[in-house]
């Protein structure tokens, strides 16, 4: 005869938050299934675009490496447009279209490179090579002007301290003594480690101990490449 001590059901018994967490995940496992086939999903397409990437980034690298003119890099650029070796290939055609005075094709393959990687560690060095191109063309305004955005625009990139030394040089070719020698202070002070800090010094130099205009005639057109550390104004 059972008592009031006599439990009227043997074996355990399910606690509260057990039987609360097996009733959560018998109503919502489809969707933990759904969201983790999600993500299965969009791990494999992640993997699948990172090997795929990889791979036409090897084959536009290879393209790159064994093209050999303004043709074959296009070719680069129409197959892999939003490869590195494709903006490589962009700034190559700008320098050779350049070396064959080729100015405003130059300046436009330089915008195109622009336009497609702006935040290129070299974006700096193509706007300066639209400064170069308007500087040998004879556009000496357009270019002070280019020159002066690459210095604020990219202040940390190689080119700024060029562009402030071209700048300069345009200056000083002008007759404009005052403007070339706050652009070689501007140098030593902003850009103190880069290479042209020393050709700015030296030119400071020359513009204190030569009284008047420097007079020269068939002065050698400043370059950002070969910094025209002897170039002087040329009499008008």
């Amino acid at each position: 005869m059972a008592t009031s001590q006599t439990p009227i059901f043997e074996g355990p018994v399910l606690a509260d938050s057990a039987l609360d967490s097996e009733l959560f995940w018998e109503k919502n496992k489809s969707r933990f299934l759904t969201g983790a086939a999600i993500l299965l999903l969009a791990l494999v397409a992640a993997i699948g675009w990172f090997v795929k990437t990889s791979q036409a980034n090897s084959q536009a690298q290879k393209l790159l490496a064994e093209a050999d003119g303004v043709e074959a890099y296009q070719a680069l650029i129409a197959k892999y447009p939003s490869s590195m070796p494709a903006a490589n290939a962009r700034l190559r055609i700008a320098s050779i279209l350049r070396d064959d005075r080729k100015y405003d094709e130059s300046t436009a393959a330089f915008r195109a490179f622009l336009k497609d990687f702006p935040r290129h560690d070299l974006a700096g060095g193509a706007l300066l090579g639209i400064g170069q191109n308007q500087d040998a063309a004879g556009d000496t305004a357009s270019a002070v002007a280019t020159y002066q955005q690459v210095v604020t625009q990219y202040p940390q990139s190689y080119a700024a301290p060029y562009a402030a030394y071209s700048e300069a040089e345009i200056y000083l070719r002008s007759f404009q003594r005052e403007e070339a020698r706050r652009s070689y202070n501007m140098i030593g002070s902003q850009f103190p480690l880069s290479p042209v800090a020393r050709m700015a010094a030296s030119q400071l130099s020359r513009l204190g101990a030569t009284p008047g205009s420097p007079a020269s005639t068939g002065a050698p057109e400043a370059s950002v490449a070969q910094p025209a550390v002897e170039a002087v104004p040329a009499k008008p």
